[in-house]
Parts: structure tokens; C-alpha cells; sequence
């Protein structure tokens, strides 16, 4: 494979190197999960013919398995019921707001709260008061809230987007001037 600026050109989505001494083990580890089935193949680099074709064959069983297996969308992730799940809606939670949380109950801060992925990886939340739009209130506008943004998500899930770092242009270094 080529490389540009010493970097390998193409995606490493779900392949990483591995290369330790001890077990003389080198070479390439793909590993894909969908919907709790993970798919795993080490590709080395002494059976596949060196590091650059280990690569191309990791990177291509690594294709096949995301064809045959397409990542979920994003509002289809975001409406898995979770085990955590208390309220009967996914996505809706009730909240008390941490500084009152050791106040008595009549001085406590409740909200309704909506939250859902955005295709970037972050979430996005809104509260919604208790106390300004009573119980029953606030929980159908969280419910309303999350509904209209489910419906504007497009696009899949991708677990490790809020993980991964877009590169950051470096700024330039100066030098020291001689005195």
C-alpha cells in the first residue's frame, strides 16, 4: 500500500497493528462487532508475504465483513431499549438536578430530559423543568423533543467517532532568535 507523508493511505477503521517481540507475533488485527457478533481474523505478516500486504488483505476482509454486515443507523441505535431503562421510553429520562439533590423534596429540581446521538459521536440533551411544566408537562415535551430529532437523524452509528481525533493543523514553531 501506499504511503503518503509516512502515513498509510486508507481508512484503519477496525484494524489495528500488532507487534510484540516476546511471541514473535507482527502484523494486522481486525475486529468488527455488529449487533453483539464480533468478527475477528489476525492477518500476519510473515503468512501474507510482508507489512504492506498484510494491510490490503486486513483492509479487504475488513470491507467484506461491513458489506455483509452494515453498521446500524443511527435511529435504529438510538432506539435500543437499555436494561438501564426506567422511564418506559428510550431516550426520556427524569432528573434531579445534582446541587439539589440533598435538599428535602420540596426544595429538589426535577426535570424531564431528552437526549439522542448525533452523527458525530456527541449527544445532545434537553431539560425540560418540572417545576414550570408539572410532571405530566414536561415529560411530553421531552417525549415531543426527542421524537422531532430522531426524525431529522440520518446517517449510521459509528461507536468510536466521539473517541477519535480529527488531526489538528500544527501551528508553525519559532525559532529563537541568537542574542
Amino acid at each position: 500500500m501506499a504511503r503518503a507523508n509516512g502515513k498509510r493511505n486508507g481508512s484503519t477503521y477496525g484494524i489495528s497493528r500488532v507487534d510484540n517481540e516476546a511471541s514473535r507475533t507482527h502484523g494486522w488485527l481486525v475486529t468488527i462487532q455488529r449487533r453483539g457478533v464480533i468478527y475477528r481474523r489476525h492477518f500476519s505478516d510473515g503468512t501474507v508475504g510482508g507489512r504492506d500486504p498484510a494491510f490490503t488483505a486486513a483492509t479487504l476482509f475488513r470491507d467484506s465483513v461491513i458489506a455483509r454486515h452494515p453498521p446500524l443507523k443511527l435511529r435504529d441505535y438510538s432506539n435500543i431499549v437499555k436494561k438501564s431503562n426506567r422511564s418506559g421510553v428510550v431516550g426520556v429520562c427524569r432528573y434531579c438536578a445534582s446541587e439539589t439533590r440533598d435538599r428535602p423534596a420540596g426544595r429538589q429540581r426535577w426535570f424531564w430530559v431528552a437526549s439522542w446521538p448525533l452523527p458525530s459521536g456527541q449527544r445532545r440533551r434537553v431539560k425540560f423543568a418540572v417545576n414550570k411544566y408539572g410532571e405530566e408537562g414536561a415529560f411530553k415535551r421531552a417525549l415531543k423533543a426527542r421524537r422531532e430529532a430522531l426524525r431529522a437523524i440520518e446517517g449510521s452509528f459509528d461507536p468510536g467517532a466521539s473517541r477519535r481525533r480529527t488531526e489538528r493543523p500544527r501551528t508553525e514553531t519559532r525559532t529563537r532568535r541568537a542574542a
